[in-house]
């Protein structure tokens, strides 16, 4: 079976806001986009010490997982794309359940809206005692065309055990942990 031509991979450690905070986590994640429009995603925790995965509130796998609003009020995963040059992005936020959403922006956190034109995602989780795995495969088509790689941000939410947060990304720009800031966006 032939394989589509890559355009562009990353993988990269994700690092929480307060780089002090959760050390017994280790978070990482993978973007491949392909020139066809298809876009792969893969987000791995890793346990580091005794507490790791068991301080993490990750929700049971959904049945018929689907559609759903805040997902990042719990522990959840995010990428955030947009064409270089343009005010317009998107955000798509999924769940360890296999729950997900797909949002655009009119610009930096105005005008958040469903984004209706997009294909249901093929989502997989992989859970062991001391991993976790979530893949995404989303075809971009017609919502975002394929003409170029977008710019992109990689990041996750995590709930404690404790009901805290910690937020982590590729990189944090801000005074505050802030995913919608361009500045933190990866440019191809």
């Amino acid at each position: 079976m032939a394989r589509h031509a890559v355009m562009t991979r990353q993988v990269c450690t994700l690092v929480p806001y307060e780089p002090r905070q959760k050390p017994s986590l280790l978070v990482s994640a993978e973007f491949v986009w392909h020139e066809e429009g298809i876009l792969e995603l893969s987000y791995g925790l890793r346990s580091r010490g005794e507490a790791g995965l068991n301080d993490i509130q990750i929700p049971a796998t959904a049945i018929s997982p689907q559609r759903c609003d805040e997902l990042w009020s719990n522990t959840c995963f995010e990428a955030f794309l947009a064409h270089p040059g343009q005010e317009n992005y998107w955000e798509l936020n999924v769940a360890p359940s296999g729950n997900w959403n797909l949002y655009s922006l009119e610009n930096y956190r105005n005008g958040l809206k469903p984004e209706l034109g997009v294909l249901l995602p093929n989502i997989s989780i992989h859970a062991g005692p001391k991993d976790f795995r979530c893949d995404v495969l989303l075809n971009l088509q017609p919502w975002l065309p394929g003409i170029s790689c977008p710019e992109f941000s990689l990041a996750a939410v995590m709930k404690h055990a404790d009901a805290s947060y910690s937020y982590w990304a590729i990189r944090h720009t801000g005074q505050g942990p802030d995913f919608h800031d361009r500045r933190s966006f990866i440019q191809p």
